[in-house]
């Protein structure tokens, strides 16, 4: 499974790439750290999921999730923010994110979840 990463801060950045790096199957095809750069890198890259930041620089990761989602209708999307108020929620679930943690409480499910996405491609693939 491919997996682009859209965050800005770097020390988060590096805290996700350290807790998913050693998981068998997973590649990080990419990072970006702000909205037009991660479209571009996003359309180029084509992966599997992603991992979304709310809050960037110049804009919101919703704005990246809405310029790509027609075209890769098969991305699986974590959402990852510290502004996990419900209306954050239903604006990013509506957008087309599969998921959405609390960046500060639910850190460590990301590595679940990804692994589960992970199984089900191969069991799909296997079928």
């Amino acid at each position: 499974m491919n997996l682009f990463i859209v965050e800005d801060s770097i020390p988060v950045r590096e805290r996700l790439v350290r807790t998913i790096a050693d998981l068998p199957g997973l590649d990080i095809v990419g990072t970006a750290e702000d909205v037009s750069p991660a479209i571009d890198r996003l359309t180029a890259s084509a992966p599997d999921a992603l991992i979304l930041d709310l809050q960037l620089p110049s804009g919101s990761g919703l704005d990246i999730l809405r310029a790509v989602r027609q075209s890769m209708p098969r991305l699986r999307v974590i959402v990852m923010t510290n502004f996990a108020a419900e209306p954050y929620r239903k604006a990013a679930m509506a957008a087309g994110a599969e998921v959405f943690l609390d960046k500060s409480a639910e850190f460590g499910r990301v590595r679940d979840i990804l692994t589960g996405w992970r199984d089900e491609a191969d069991n799909a693939a296997i079928h």
